[in-house]
């Protein structure tokens, strides 16, 4: 029987569950991470009002080549709150039970933290509905839900299980609550930023999108209401201001 979620609030700053995955987990703690976990936390915390609640879709495929995944996390300047946390990624056996502890880093600002899927590949076809069929977004009121492809959204080109699919986001938009919004990791693929958010805000007819990126990464904020917008864009643009690599892409209205 395979896990359909992961989910431990967090006492004392140490996750009440223990889980071990032969899953990919390489990249846990890498320079991607600290961005990837630095910017979550942002807007969890910073955001206003602040949210409740993340919510982490892995989207699990196999393992790649062993060497990569070793950008050493200081090659990103995350914040010195999150840092300590981005190396507890990297210990042995590597494990998303920690990644529920970042709901904790911030004594004052806490927030809960839950994992999809935790020990399943995403996979094709059958495999990959099956995966989302186990998802209803109706359930993430206030939150933060972080879909986690090896490489960001679909193109006509490529569309398999390292990607994730426009036709899934819609869905996932139109039945998320009005209190919540969505955030997409994007990889830089043979293209500037602007060539990429230009294909992508044509692309995103389903959602209004904010976005921060640094010279290879991306993550994309997703939201179905101008509510939800407002009280993210602020926020990822006071995170840009805040980091010196990364820029801020401003909105863009669905439609």
């Amino acid at each position: 029987m395979f896990r359909k979620w992961f989910s431990a609030p967090v006492r004392n700053g140490t996750p009440c569950v223990r889980l071990k995955l032969p899953m990919k987990l390489q990249y846990l703690g890498d320079a991607r991470d600290a961005f990837k976990w630095d910017i979550l936390h942002w807007v969890c915390t910073q955001s206003s009002p602040a949210f409740s609640k993340l919510v982490y879709v892995p989207m699990l495929t196999p393992p790649d080549n062993p060497n990569e995944g070793r950008i050493h996390h200081q090659q990103f300047a995350c914040r010195e709150l999150i840092r300590p946390f981005v190396e507890s990624l990297t210990m042995k056996p590597r494990s998303f039970r920690r990644v529920c502890s970042l709901g904790a880093v911030a004594p004052l600002k806490k927030f809960e933290v839950s994992v999809f899927a935790p020990d399943r590949v995403i996979g094709s076809a059958a495999r990959r509905r099956e995966y989302w069929a186990d998802f209803n977004p109706r359930d993430f009121h206030d939150s933060v839900v972080f879909f986690d492809p090896d490489n960001g959204f679909e193109t006509k080109t490529r569309h398999g299980q390292k990607w994730i699919r426009h036709l899934e986001l819609s869905d996932v938009i139109a039945r998320l609550p009005a209190t919540s919004v969505a955030v997409v990791y994007q990889h830089r693929p043979r293209l500037n930023w602007d060539t990429k958010f230009a294909e992508l805000e044509k692309e995103i007819d389903y959602a209004d999108s904010v976005a921060a990126h640094e010279r290879d990464l991306a993550f994309v904020a997703l939201a179905g209401g101008r509510t939800v917008l407002r009280r993210v864009n602020d926020c990822i643009e006071g995170y840009a201001k805040d980091h010196p690599t990364v820029k801020y892409r401003g909105v863009s209205h669905k439609g």
